[in-house]
């Protein structure tokens, strides 16, 4: 665990910097917030604005019913989601525990989704019962996947992060398919606290009165978590009842939140974390401070909303965008102090008790081909029309090209790609959650698209691909420097991706609330749209591709002897850190090639070199070459599905794989904890 695990003889001494920097944070908040307000009217009238007003004034109609509800609002969610996030992470032992990375946020926004689409009467009824059923059914499915391994804290945030990612890929499906019945739905889930009256504020305000004093009144049992699960255990405390019940008040705060203002639960992450960054060291100054610091941060990253969408065209700019902005920062710092660099907090050194049956690679990998011919086949010649399905014959296929073969062969390419990028970081870090998606290397492209499409610069679409390129390159450099102090071990790039995926997510929610035609086309982009791929690029892909498949030969050994521990492969005479470097540049490269054409595709880096393990391929070359196949199997039929499931529309290919992958991440994990 993180949290300490003795206990100290005297109550630490707690920085003075730790309560000066929560008043600093407050008051500039409050101060920047009613700024605007001291230039139409006197102080004192804007402090009397949350009390009372003049009606024959409109400012001060407009402070009392707009300004004043908003600021109270923000710093009681922000409290609110601050103290949810410090248990959450007492709870699991592990600085990325937030309700974000349990599924909670995007659990809530799922059933706020499938109740606006299919039960609406729900909605009028009560919006926070739709929402705490999603968050509800999101944590369930973490602890049915999670309880038999003993609910440890590395398999919780694992399994959440995976649910977080496949049911944000089914909202977004939704979204694009009956996007006119839920453009105002993803608006309010960017997260958005503008608010025109105080009812909203007083309807919260006793939910969050009573889910705060429940989860304060766990800490002294939460106590007990710092000595670790054995011995808390032993001292009679029922560990699993113990977290199932603070989990379950968290997803009851966060959900509730969730369904009154939308997606601003990275303030669940951002407010602890910044907590023990300024010295607090006893779970009760985590709780507290983390609250403050919670309704302070909210507060800011509210006013700079309001700021921005005052100042720009009066597009709407979410509050969970600017959250998000100011939220990924402290996670950088916080990567520069964390000490455990070689594994996931709390994850043990050994290697798994799952180990697959060996087979022959050229059996495995004619397999995999077999399958993959198959599928370019099928693609190619059997597919519906607009009276009947129909079979494409072969001397008709130069016509069918144009439409299918181009797109076919970039998706291909791109799972080739991204399955070698995958193999190669999770052998590299030793950690089956690596993957390109994680280290933030293609969310630095799609960041760049974002801006791009945003600032309306019209560059034509090889200046997008250029311009995508050097997005990538940059998260790259920017995660080299995050991780070189500690020799680029495994960790430190995971936490330093994440907090890439943070800007790119932030990006993400700004499309989505700024929503229109454009906006529409980069997110079908980002989900892996391959019908935007032209031969050209495809062919491009195809020449870069190989090129690095042929270096790839080189990387072999130096992924063997990493796997022995630092100290044995520098023993044996490799340099590590430059190994570790050139490896992830090599990783990046790959990444950039695939999200450049197709999109920052989600789950493909991360199942593919799973299933070369499943097929029995352990080694590092072999499971390399089951890995391409596989990815490159796992995009064809994705892009194959994307055209026929909902024909004559079409879903981008990356969405169904995520989709996919999604389903058999959350199979392996449960078909692990029954083994």
């Amino acid at each position: 665990m993180y949290a300490e695990s003795q206990v100290a003889s005297a109550a630490p001494r707690l920085p003075g910097k730790l309560p000066l920097t929560a008043t600093l944070l407050l008051l500039g908040a409050l101060a920047a917030s009613a700024a605007p307000w001291f230039l139409e009217r006197d102080p004192v009238s804007v402090v009397s604005a949350f009390w009372s007003y003049d009606g024959g004034d409109y400012t001060s109609v407009l402070a009392h019913f707009s300004w004043a509800p908003r600021v109270s609002i923000a710093l009681l969610i922000g409290c609110g989601l601050g103290l949810a996030g410090a248990v959450t992470q007492q709870v699991l032992g592990n600085p990325l525990a937030s309700p974000t990375t349990l599924g909670v946020e995007a659990g809530g926004q799922f059933g706020v989704t499938l109740a606006t689409l299919f039960a609406p009467a729900l909605l009028a009824f009560s919006q926070d019962l739709v929402a705490v059923a999603g968050g509800l059914l999101a944590i369930g499915m973490v602890i049915a996947l999670t309880w038999r391994l003993g609910f440890s804290p590395v398999t919780v945030i694992l399994a959440g992060l995976v649910i977080t990612f496949f049911m944000g890929a089914l909202n977004m499906a939704f979204m694009l398919i009956k996007g006119e019945w839920l453009g105002n739905l993803f608006i309010w889930g960017a997260g958005s606290l503008v608010q025109n009256s105080w009812q909203p504020f007083m309807d919260l305000w006793p939910r969050v009165l009573i889910l705060g004093a429940a989860l304060v009144l766990l800490m002294r049992p939460l106590q007990l978590l710092q000595i670790g699960q054995a011995s808390a255990s032993s001292l009679g405390a029922r560990v699993g009842l113990l977290r199932m019940l603070a989990l379950f008040l968290v997803v009851l705060m966060s959900a509730t939140v969730v369904s009154r203002v939308g997606v601003v639960a990275f303030v669940g992450l951002a407010a602890p974390v910044l907590a023990r960054l300024l010295g607090a060291r006893t779970l009760q100054e985590r709780l507290i401070w983390s609250m403050l610091l919670g309704g302070g941060l909210l507060l800011l990253a509210d006013t700079l909303a309001h700021w921005a969408s005052s100042w720009g065209d009066g597009s709407l700019v979410p509050t969970g965008t600017t959250t998000a902005l100011i939220g990924g920062p402290i996670i950088l710092l916080a990567l520069q102090g964390f000490k455990n660099t070689h594994h996931m907090p709390g994850q043990e050194s050994n290697p798994g008790a799952f180990l697959p049956k060996r087979r022959s690679v050229l059996v495995t990998g004619a397999v995999l081909l077999c399958l993959l011919l198959a599928t370019f086949f099928v693609s190619m010649g059997w597919s519906p029309g607009l009276q009947e399905w129909s079979w494409t014959p072969i001397a008709d296929w130069g016509e069918a090209w144009v439409w299918r073969g181009p797109r076919l062969l970039a998706a291909i390419l791109a799972g080739v790609c991204l399955g070698l990028a995958g193999s190669l970081i999770q052998r590299m870090t030793g950690n089956v959650m690596a993957s390109p998606e994680l280290l933030g290397i293609s969310g630095g492209a799609a960041l760049v698209m974002v801006l791009i499409v945003l600032t309306g610069t019209e560059i034509g679409r090889a200046g997008q691909l250029g311009a995508a390129t050097l997005g990538a390159a940059g998260a790259l450099g920017l995660l080299i420097l995050l991780a070189r102090r500690h020799r680029f071990a495994g960790n430190q790039l995971l936490l330093g991706g994440l907090a890439l995926y943070v800007f790119m997510d932030s990006g993400l929610r700004l499309v989505m609330a700024s929503g229109g035609t454009v906006a529409a086309k980069l997110l079908n982009w980002m989900y892996g749209a391959t019908w935007l791929i032209s031969e050209t690029e495809a062919l491009s892909l195809l020449g870069l591709t190989l090129v690095i498949c042929l270096t790839l030969f080189v990387a072999i050994r130096p992924l063997t002897l990493l796997a022995l521990g630092d100290t044995s492969a520098s023993s044996l005479g490799l340099p590590v850190t430059r190994a570790r470097l050139g490896l992830l540049i090599l990783a990046a490269i790959l990444t950039a090639a695939a999200t450049v054409v197709i999109g920052p595709l989600s789950f493909v880096g991360l199942i593919a070199p799973h299933l070369a393990r499943v097929l029995g391929q352990q080694t590092v070359g072999r499971q390399m070459i089951g890995s391409a196949l596989a990815g490159g199997l796992l995009l064809a039929l994705a892009d194959y599905l994307s055209r026929i499931v909902i024909f004559p529309s079409q879903l981008p290919a990356g969405l169904l794989a995520a989709l996919v992958g999604g389903i058999y991440f959350l199979w392996g994990l449960s078909r692990h904890g029954r083994a």
